[in-house]
């Protein structure tokens, strides 16, 4: 775009040197390969729909959600269980009812280990663990 390029096409194997105002020798031998044309703005309106059209926004974040069929879901990210996400954990687990399910995700290793002992300590029950995610069920 920055050269004033709005259209672009890449054929492979085509006759690459048909209608070259050139001679060229590989033009006698039929060499194919692969040929690259750009095609400039033709006027104003042209270069404005082509700048229209692209997508300068950047992609949207995915939303995580469950993948293991909990009842609700939290995403620690990167924290440890020090850095607060145990709070939030505790307040999530506050409004499910008795039975119902929590997941969690969390990256940092040592979330595994404070999760089981906190469940311990409440009376929930780590059901699962899969990677990055904890499946909690709370307690009655």
């Amino acid at each position: 775009m920055a050269a004033g390029f709005v259209g672009f096409a890449i054929t492979w194997r085509a006759d690459v040197f048909s209608g070259a105002p050139q001679s060229s020798s590989a033009a006698e031998f039929g060499t194919l390969g692969i040929n690259f044309r750009a095609h400039k703005a033709a006027n104003d309106a042209e270069w404005s729909a082509a700048l229209a059209a692209l997508s300068c926004e950047p992609p949207a974040t995915p939303k995580l959600t469950s993948l293991l069929g909990a009842d609700a879901f939290y995403d620690a990210g990167n924290k440890g269980c020090g850095e607060g996400p145990l709070d939030e954990i505790a307040g999530k687990m506050r409004r499910l009812a008795p039975g119902q399910t929590l997941e969690i995700r969390a990256t940092d290793p040592g979330v595994a280990s404070d999760l089981t002992a906190w469940c311990r300590l409440t009376g929930h029950q780590l059901v699962v663990q899969q990677g990055d995610r904890y499946l909690i069920r709370r307690g009655g």
